[in-house]
């Protein structure tokens, strides 16, 4: 599903910036290096249509944000 067809909650959109600062901006790994937070938001991050949820993938593992701004491997 895309993003811009679900309303992503301000949790959801902290969440969002707090993952992409701990695991992806500086990221060592080759598929993460040097990406930009919008970039990554287009190529890494999708809404789950059951629930609105979000997940994001970041080196190593894939991380859910539920709408409430719990993220969870």
């Amino acid at each position: 599903m895309d993003l811009n067809e679900i309303t992503i909650t301000p949790e959801q959109s902290s969440a969002l910036v707090r993952i992409f600062e701990r695991h992806v901006r500086d990221s060592h790994d080759l598929t993460f290096r040097n990406l930009g937070f919008l970039d990554w938001i287009d190529r890494d991050v999708i809404a789950l249509h059951y629930d609105d949820c979000l997940l994001a993938v970041v080196p190593g593992m894939h991380i859910g944000i539920e709408r409430d701004g719990y993220a969870h491997t």
